[in-house]
């Protein structure tokens, strides 16, 4: 299992959706001003494009940590508990299928 680069691109905090994100505001943009059609914006939308933008800042990886296990993995000091392993397995399997049967 190799940890070095696998990693590298979620590291900067960006999500694959931004570019389409980004592309469908772009083109909201030209149609609402060549069609004339105005859209008003409620303060509680303001106020979850703050939150969006302070989520966007945040990294998704935290290096430290990363290091950290990195750190315990070559020194030998790392221990996989498989039963915590086993149960947290078992669980996203049963909450993937109560997602797919909703």
């Amino acid at each position: 299992m190799k940890i070095n680069s696998s990693l590298g691109s979620v590291a900067g905090g960006s999500a694959v959706d931004d570019a389409g994100r980004t592309s469908r505001k772009t083109a909201a943009t030209t149609s609402s001003s060549t069609t004339g059609d105005s859209v008003q914006l409620s303060p509680l939308s303001s106020s979850l494009q703050s939150i969006e933008q302070g989520f966007s800042s945040t990294p998704v990886v935290d290096p430290a940590h990363v290091a950290a296990i990195k750190q315990a993995i070559a020194s030998g000091q790392f221990k996989v508990d498989a039963g915590k392993v086993a149960d947290r397995l078992l669980q996203t399997a049963q909450d993937l299928i109560m997602a797919h049967k909703a």
